[in-house]
């Protein structure tokens, strides 16, 4: 089995512990470990998008929270913090897989939604 390194883009076989090619010093991590620091890691989806995140998350009791405006600040902090987490526990997904890409295309959304916005109130402001 190979990877690719990640200066060089050259192939290393797994086990290796550096690149044969430019000799960067590769890492090697089990899976549970690299998938503990992904769920640790801010979702902008959450922080740009809240209610929309929080739906496509499967966390609706976040949703719910995330409508009521005293509250809704704070849910847009706790899902930005630890929403992944609470996700990937509460969320029944099939897969890793399938969690990872929801968690992308929510975040992209978020990035969109934001820039909707932007152009927007661009063209409302300014035309």
């Amino acid at each position: 089995m190979h990877k690719s390194c990640k200066n060089c883009k050259d192939k290393v076989d797994l086990w290796n512990k550096e690149c044969a090619g430019c000799g960067y010093k590769l890492v090697l991590e089990p899976e549970e470990e690299i998938k503990k620091r992904y769920l640790k890691t801010p979702s902008l989806g959450a922080l740009l998008f809240t209610q929309g995140w929080t739906f496509g998350a499967r966390l609706y009791f976040w949703f719910i929270l995330s409508l009521i405006p005293a509250i809704g600040i704070a849910a847009l902090v706790l899902c930005v913090m630890f929403g992944r987490r609470w996700s990937w526990k509460h969320g029944g997904w099939s897969s890793w897989e399938a969690f990872q890409e929801r968690m992308r295309l929510m975040d992209f959304l978020g990035v969109m939604w934001i820039t909707f916005l932007g152009i927007f109130y661009i063209i409302a402001r300014f035309i």
